[in-house]
């Protein structure tokens, strides 16, 4: 990462990502939240993305973030090609940009790089933790974005670590501080993610057999939803924040559940079943502040405890809050701010 201390200007920004609004997720609420604090700013931000359903328009604003989709064929290689030839014929939109700034699909721009090779261009990392091993693909085109970026972010210290990419700034995520004013139900257990076989599922449902008299609600989808439906209530991908203030319980799937359920003081437990996944959670300053293990009876086990032990509880609760409240939005915009060289 070059250190240009640039005097901040008003900017166009260009972010470049698989899925985006309406898509459900951690990567479009993180480049939603960067996108509306830049143009609180004085930014201008457009996102190019895929139309991942044909009704998607193919232009739209998200509260002055500007939307382009185009379509991206779902077959291999034919789908790389063609985003290739869709960027390539609207190249002008690239060069217009004062900040080029891609999430995961390094790829797409390549062409790019090739013609533009003085254009500074800007990546982050957000990984794909679940798959294991990882494939060899994404762990040549993460290398290969990282060499020919001016600036990397990974979401994680698992990504530097496991890709071997030498990452210029490391970061958990962010979230919006919750103010709790509903009480605690005691009895309330929520799950937070996709419900997908790559989430250790399996293992969070044999946990979820233990615990007795508790009710389960699962806000998620995926095509491991018919086995959730034994367990709990399947709501889909709704908004969790008011499960959130109201369980006692998080079970997490990933770095943005886990925070926003410490910022609701719930007491978080995860799990893992590959040395990707414990890595994940293990190389992260909140390890202290939830529960994790591979074994549900371990899990089981630690969350008995808590049940009997509440100040010991309460003390993880606490230490998860106060760590989490300096991690908003503010301070991972001033992370971009640094990466890309600019001074606010």
């Amino acid at each position: 990462m070059k250190k240009t201390n640039v005097k901040l200007v008003k900017m166009k920004i260009l972010f470049l990502t698989r899925t985006f609004y309406p898509h459900i997720g951690g990567v479009e609420k993180h480049i939603k939240e960067i996108g509306l604090m830049l143009i609180r700013e004085g930014h201008n931000v457009t996102v190019l993305t895929t139309k991942y359903e044909r009704y998607l328009s193919s232009y739209e604003s998200l509260k002055a973030i500007k939307i382009i989709r185009f379509f991206q064929p779902e077959i291999k290689y034919l789908g790389l090609l063609y985003t290739w030839f869709w960027i390539l014929k609207n190249r002008d939109l690239f060069k217009e940009s004062d900040i080029i700034h891609i999430h995961d699909v390094f790829i797409w721009y390549l062409p790019l790089k090739i013609l533009l090779p003085r254009k500074k261009v800007f990546v982050t990392f957000h990984g794909r933790w679940g798959k294991y091993p990882i494939p060899w693909q994404d762990i040549i085109q993460k290398r290969i974005g990282a060499k020919l970026s001016d600036g990397v972010i990974c979401i994680g210290k698992y990504i530097a670590k496991n890709y071997r990419i030498k990452a210029d700034i490391i970061t958990f995520g962010a979230t919006n501080l919750s103010r709790v004013k509903y009480k605690k139900d005691k009895k309330l257990v929520v799950y937070v993610g996709r419900l997908d076989k790559d989430i250790a599922l399996d293992t969070l449902f044999e946990f979820i057999k233990k615990l007795k008299g508790y009710r389960i609600v699962f806000c998620g989808d995926g095509k491991l939803a018919y086995k959730a439906r034994v367990y709990g209530d399947v709501r889909g991908f709704v908004d969790p924040k008011p499960f959130y203030k109201k369980a006692k319980y998080c079970l997490a799937s990933g770095y943005l559940t886990v925070m926003e359920a410490l910022a609701s003081k719930c007491l978080v437990f995860v799990t893992y079943d590959n040395p990707l996944q414990k890595d994940y959670y293990e190389l992260t300053p909140f390890r202290k502040f939830i529960v994790y293990s591979k074994d549900s009876n371990e899990l089981y086990r630690k969350f008995s405890y808590y049940q009997r032990n509440i100040d010991s509880g309460r003390e993880i609760i606490a230490g998860g809050y106060n760590w989490v409240r300096k991690q908003n939005w503010r301070e991972m915009v001033d992370n971009y701010y640094k990466l890309w060289g600019l001074k606010r």
